[in-house]
């Protein structure tokens, strides 16, 4: 097996998102350049490799071993080609054991002008360090209060732990606002007559994180949505154990007592504060 040294601290890059989501928090960021490798894929690095994970793959076919990190070898320059490419790369590293959790679910893999080049198993974006994206939707009642969620203690990640209304990563080929709609209704039973109402801010927060299984790199898109005030939602999907509806000031504390997730919490402090709900408000 092939050696793998240590490289540059070169960073990869955080796609634009498109014009309808414009602003960009890049606070919450990690370096992460002592401990992983780049990972190149079409001319750019795209993601950030674990030294195990890239000493695993350096004998892999479909990957080449450069100075400047581990390239992906791509079956043409085409938008297909390098999904193959990508998606044999994933399913290699989960019979090595790397991807703990498999979805059967293919999320795209953006540009810096946030065009695809990419689709790719969802479940090995962590392994590979490649960036994802994710809509968070804060459900508010019509007197201010907000609707969030306890999360399943079956939950693989954060169980218990306190969430948005709804969340979930933009499936490929899928767009945030559909996103919203699906899981509003498979998280919260929230009727599309209702989700429709949905509005984006504009406000894209950017999370990078170590986590177990690889680096966590996701732009979280904040969605706001507005409930009648006898609405109460209900789980269809099993991924949520409660509901509760907290005063501005309960879910501001919860936040600074760190009961929800990171990404959740990201998500509905930018809301609060943007709404004017914040006792941190300047």
């Amino acid at each position: 097996m092939r050696r793998i040294s240590p490289m540059s601290n070169s960073r990869p890059s955080s796609p634009r998102p498109s014009s309808t989501f414009c602003a960009i928090d890049l606070s919450v960021t990690a370096d992460l350049s002592g401990s992983y490798l780049p990972f190149w894929i079409g001319g750019a690095i795209r993601g950030r490799l674990r030294r195990d994970v890239a000493q695993a793959l350096s004998d892999f076919e479909g990957i080449e071993v450069a100075d400047i990190g581990l390239k992906l070898r791509e079956r043409g320059s085409s938008r297909s080609g390098r999904s193959r490419a990508l998606q044999a790369l994933a399913v290699h590293l989960r019979k090595l054991g790397f991807i703990a959790d498999w979805r059967n679910e293919l999320s795209a893999l953006l540009d810096d002008s946030g065009v695809e080049i990419a689709r790719c198993e969802r479940g090995a974006f962590r392994s590979l360090g490649l960036q994802n994206r994710a809509v968070h939707v804060n459900g508010y009642r019509a007197d201010g209060r907000v609707w969030v969620a306890r999360r399943s203690d079956l939950k693989r990640a954060d169980p218990g732990k306190l969430d948005n209304l709804a969340a979930g990563g933009v499936s490929a080929g899928e767009s945030p606002r559909r996103t919203a709609l699906r899981e509003a209704w498979e998280e919260a039973g929230v009727p599309a007559s209702l989700a429709r109402r949905v509005d984006f801010p504009g406000m894209v927060i950017r999370s990078l994180r170590e986590t177990t299984f690889g680096v966590h790199d996701e732009l979280v898109i904040v969605a706001d949505l507005d409930l009648p005030q006898d609405f109460e939602p209900a789980g269809r999907d099993g991924e949520v154990s409660e509901f509760l509806c907290l005063s501005a000031s309960a879910a501001e504390s919860a936040l600074d007592r760190g009961e929800f997730t990171v990404e959740a919490a990201l998500a509905l402090r930018e809301s609060l504060e943007r709404r004017g709900f914040s006792r941190h408000r300047p």
